[in-house]
Parts: C-alpha cells; sequence; structure tokens
C-alpha cells in the first residue's frame, strides 16, 4: 500500500518524472540517431556534389593587384586584380579575384569555379562524422532541457495547487488554533 500522507498532486508529479524519463530514455536514442545520421548524409551529399560541380583551376593575372579598401594597420590589406581562366569546357573567363600580397601582373594563381566556370569560394572543409557527432550531442542537449522545462512546467502547476489547497485547508483549520479565534483578548 501507499504512504497515506502522500497526497494525490504527489502522485501525479512521480507519474510524470516517471514518464518523461521514459520519454527521455526512449526519445533520446532514436532522435540523436535520426538527427545525426541526416547531418552525415547531407554532408556526404554536398562533398560528393562539390567534388563533380566545384574545380580548381589556374588562373593568370591579367591586372596589378590593388589594395580592396582601408585595411586595418595591424593586417595586411586584402588585394585584388582581374584574373583570366578556362571554364570546365574550355570556355574563356574573367573576373576579379583575390590575390597574395606577393602576387604580380602575369602570375598563375588557384581559382574555385562551379561546372559553368562562375567563380566561387572553395569547397568549405567538411567532417560528416565530427559534424554527425555535434549535431547528436546538440539534439540530446535540446531534448534534456524540453523535458526538464516540461517537469519544471509541470511542478510549477502542481506547487501552485497544492499552495490553493493549502489555504483552503488554513482557512478552515485555522480559526480553531488561532487565540483570537470568536473570543476576545481582555
Amino acid at each position: 500500500m501507499g504512504n497515506e500522507l502522500r497526497r494525490r498532486s504527489d502522485r501525479i508529479e512521480r507519474t510524470m518524472v516517471l514518464v518523461l524519463l521514459v520519454l527521455f530514455l526512449v526519445g533520446a536514442p532514436l532522435l540523436t540517431w535520426w538527427a545525426a545520421r541526416a547531418s552525415y548524409l547531407s554532408d556526404v551529399r554536398a562533398q560528393e556534389w562539390e567534388k563533380h560541380h566545384v574545380f580548381r583551376v589556374e588562373g593568370v593575372l591579367v591586372t596589378e593587384p590593388e589594395v580592396l579598401g582601408a585595411g586595418d594597420s595591424r593586417t595586411v590589406p586584402a588585394r585584388a586584380a582581374r584574373a583570366t581562366w578556362s571554364a570546365p569546357d574550355g570556355t574563356p573567363r574573367s573576373g576579379i579575384v583575390q590575390v597574395s600580397p606577393q602576387a604580380r601582373r602575369g602570375d598563375r594563381v588557384p581559382v574555385w569555379v562551379d561546372d559553368r566556370g562562375v567563380l566561387r569560394g572553395p569547397p568549405p572543409q567538411r567532417h560528416p562524422v565530427g559534424q554527425a557527432l555535434l549535431i547528436a550531442g546538440a539534439v540530446l542537449l535540446c531534448l534534456a532541457a524540453l523535458l526538464a522545462g516540461c517537469r519544471a512546467i509541470g511542478r510549477a502547476l502542481l506547487d501552485r495547487q497544492r499552495a490553493r489547497a493549502w489555504q483552503r485547508e488554513w482557512r478552515e483549520v485555522g480559526p480553531q488554533w488561532s487565540r483570537s479565534s470568536g473570543a476576545s483578548d481582555a
């Protein structure tokens, strides 16, 4: 048998905590696996797409590099120059590219282009497994925070109900315990 002093709200709270714990123990592995797998597959697909659609080609600087913007006195200012290159299909292309401080007109520089020869940045360094682990950890923390928030809200509602019940009961019992319950002090 249960404890006679345990209130109905105590049993509700215990059940709520048990349900939230089961949700975490069942949901966390499934949700983190799903999120990690989706992240991993997305990164692998992006790498595969970049392998077939982003290319590093050699460009030739056709103008002297110029300083971009004012720059900061503590850093080397960025420099850019016009360059020409061939698109993957052999079509000649040209555009403004960022270059190193030592670059001069006529130098060969690496240029990243898409499959039509349009300039783009180099593909980012991707680490699908590391990214998947980070996503799994973030999902795990978010789930824990969500369930802890649900517990806090549930407990606050139960505490509010308990306080109201205590006030009702005290209004009934309080006057019997008070010295001035109907008799006047002399």
